[in-house]
């Protein structure tokens, strides 16, 4: 009788390979909808720059509040309240990037002549995972409304007009 006793008994050994086995795959799942989720929004904070260099690009003489309006109308899938999404509008006066003033470019010359315009949008980052966290730091912000120290993922767009 001793021998039927120590006979090998496959009861319960799948659930407990599946209790080994799904925080695992559970960790993976959580950091690949974490990395797409990042990706996404990375992607939308650049499609928000070209969105708001382009705006300025066609309305020289816009305030640097459209600009912003144009760029958060974008960026509608993230959080656009300002403490959130940082925008930055400049244009180049010949010898250094100057931030965009309230009436718009002022007019330097009677001749129309190309403008460099460029537009930075930044939006803090956060990962719900530490292992893509840090992969994906980005950069501290040192501007901007965000807290000191705050992550952020930057774009920037340069195009040129004309006024």
């Amino acid at each position: 009788m001793t021998s039927i006793g120590l006979r090998r008994d496959d009861h319960g050994v799948s659930t407990v390979e599946f209790a080994l086995v799904a925080p695992l795959l559970l960790l993976l799942l959580i950091g690949i909808l974490d990395l797409a989720r990042i990706v996404t929004a990375y992607v939308v904070v650049s499609n928000a720059s070209q969105e708001g260099a382009h705006f300025a690009m066609l309305s020289p003489g816009a305030a640097p509040s459209a600009i912003a309006s144009a760029v958060r109308a974008r960026a509608a899938p993230l959080d656009t309240s300002t403490d959130k999404l940082c925008v930055s509008a400049s244009y180049y006066d010949g010898s250094t990037f100057q931030p965009w003033p309230s009436a718009g470019i002022p007019a330097s010359s009677p001749q129309p002549s190309s403008i460099p315009v460029r537009v930075e949008v930044r939006y803090p980052s956060s990962a719900v995972t530490v292992l893509i966290g840090r992969f994906l730091g980005g950069a501290v912000s040192t501007t901007c409304p965000l807290p000191a120290g705050t992550t952020y993922f930057s774009s920037t767009t340069t195009v040129g007009t004309r006024r």
